[in-house]
């Protein structure tokens, strides 16, 4: 089965034990072939998909879990 993209950060952030910046978390994901991303922008498809799972969205639906808290300095560490 194919992992999403926030299942793949959730794993990274385990495995990084801290918060990390979606570039930190972007480079990891390329670096180790987690995830193809087909998008033109795939930082922001990153940074969208952390931000519907965090804490702080304002969008959360009822089929939304949060497994993530933005910090003050914008990166994201697990719940």
């Amino acid at each position: 089965m194919k992992k999403s993209i926030h299942q793949i950060a959730v794993e990274i952030l385990t495995e990084h034990k801290r918060a990390m910046s979606v570039d930190e978390i972007y480079d990891v994901m390329t670096s180790k072939n987690l995830y193809m991303f087909k998008a033109k922008n795939p930082r922001g498809v990153l940074r969208n998909q952390m931000r519907r799972h965090s804490t702080e969205s304002r969008n959360i639906g009822s089929n939304s879990k949060t497994f993530f808290r933005q910090t003050d300095k914008g990166d994201f560490e697990l719940l």
